[in-house]
């Protein structure tokens, strides 16, 4: 019988249910995933998915579980591939904790979270591990419990973050296996030497869209860029990205979806043909913490860093830091 690689995706939202879907129906792998909110409604009945670029189906997990600890307790330790789709919140939790007694020596930890720095408490926790870091370009939204909406399109770029020269081949092999598992199923994928500035990229719209769009109090990305004094900060905000991204990585973006300045940024905004509302904005109006140390404090300790002015960078995290903790008094 041959083996097949085994693969615990930790965190079954949005993202973490989409790519799980796609992985779930390749011959290669086995996949379990752990949810948190919307446990009961996966366990019981599985995701309900309506796709764009797939179709719809409905997918039930071959494991679902609530802590990565029961997963482990059910199935075994050391998991081939323990993929992190759980939400960026240093502040309030360390993902790296989370997903620990799924590593064992040979795991490959490929995180699928967004923001800056997201790496660092993994390479710290396991330095021994490969790592990498993948940057997913999709639009995909969990519009109630289990239940998913996803574009016509995925992309996930990555690449590894810690790879001593003696093992680099080994560990690029490895993510080549589970992207090609990724691949036939539909799902695009690009591994790359360096991925920072492909994070960097994605950062654009992450770290002005979704700031802004708590503050606006409610606002698509859409209504934002047609109000010109909105448009006016959302550019403002993106320019600083540009400006610090190229600074911290030394290299130029890579363009995706035509990307390459704030005017080409909000342009792209505008042709998208449904609203679209950011993640930051759904966690404000539902009360839970937001990324908001990803998607803008660890970008304005590398402005310091590197003596770079982000006066708007600042204004928004001083903002929704406030709105925050008014709501989680």
């Amino acid at each position: 019988m041959e083996l097949k690689a085994r693969v615990l995706i930790v965190g079954g939202g949005a993202i973490g249910g989409l790519f799980a879907w796609r992985l779930s129906l390749s011959r290669d792998v086995t996949v379990s995933i752990v949810c948190r909110s919307n446990y009961t409604q996966v366990k019981n009945t599985g995701y309900l998915i309506t796709s764009a670029q797939f179709g719809s189906g409905i997918y039930r997990p071959k494991g679902v579980y609530q802590t990565v600890e029961q997963a482990v307790a059910a199935e075994g330790p050391a998991y081939d591939y323990v993929i992190v789709a759980l939400k960026a919140l240093p502040n309030i939790y360390d993902s790296s904790e989370r997903v620990a007694a799924a590593v064992g020596p040979n795991t490959m930890i490929v995180l699928f979270q967004n923001g800056i720095g997201i790496e660092e408490p993994f390479a710290k926790r396991f330095p021994n591990n490969p790592l990498v870091s993948s940057v997913s370009f999709v639009s995909v939204k969990q519009e109630s419990p289990g239940e998913l909406r996803h574009g016509g399109f995925s992309l996930l770029a990555a690449g590894l973050h810690n790879a001593p020269r003696s093992v680099a081949d080994r560990y690029h092999d490895k993510l080549q296996f589970l992207f090609s598992a990724f691949e036939s199923q539909g799902v695009s994928c690009m591994i790359e030497a360096d991925i920072q500035p492909y994070r960097w990229q994605k950062h654009i719209l992450n770290g002005s869209t979704n700031p802004v769009s708590v503050i606006c109090g409610g606002s698509s990305c859409q209504e934002m860029v047609n109000n010109s004094h909105c448009k006016w900060l959302l550019e403002e905000s993106m320019a600083e990205i540009f400006v610090l991204g190229k600074i911290v990585t030394g290299k130029s973006f890579p363009g995706v979806d035509g990307i390459v300045d704030p005017q080409s940024a909000t342009d792209y905004i505008k042709s998208i043909p449904v609203p679209v509302y950011t993640s930051m904005l759904v966690d404000s109006q539902c009360k839970r913490p937001m990324e908001r140390d990803v998607i803008l404090k660890n970008p304005i300790a590398l402005a310091e860093k590197h003596g770079v002015d982000v006066p708007h960078m600042r204004a928004l995290y001083a903002l929704t830091t406030m709105i925050e903790e008014g709501y989680t008094k």
